[in-house]
């Protein structure tokens, strides 16, 4: 059976790998990509395959509820005393128009 974004989309639905898994199999089909010295069209399944399976893993679709815990953000100490400071309008103005005038854009 060839390789192709169809079968590698079947695996993800039907199999639901883990994140290694699907690294794995990435891996293994880079390395046949690389190694491939015939015509490209024989070969296309397999690119296809490949982007299929790292949008995936950059999608970071296979995250449990552990491995999400785990990338929690503590953004306590960006705010001091968690108590964010009241700007003035006219600083808040001057400072957005000193950020347009650095980026060189009109909004």
């Amino acid at each position: 059976m060839s390789t192709t974004a169809q079968s590698a989309q079947s695996w993800l639905s039907d199999k639901k790998p883990t994140a290694p898994e699907v690294q794995s199999v990435l891996s293994k089909l880079e390395a046949r990509i690389e190694e491939w010295s015939g015509d490209d069209d024989k070969i296309q399944g397999s690119i296809e395959a490949a982007l299929i399976l790292q949008s995936y893993i950059d999608t970071g679709a296979d995250l449990s509820p552990s491995s999400r815990a785990a990338a929690n953000l503590d953004n306590s100490q960006l705010i001091p005393h968690a108590e964010p400071i009241e700007l003035e309008e006219s600083i808040k103005q001057q400072t957005f128009a000193a950020l347009k005038a650095q980026l060189g854009k009109t909004l």
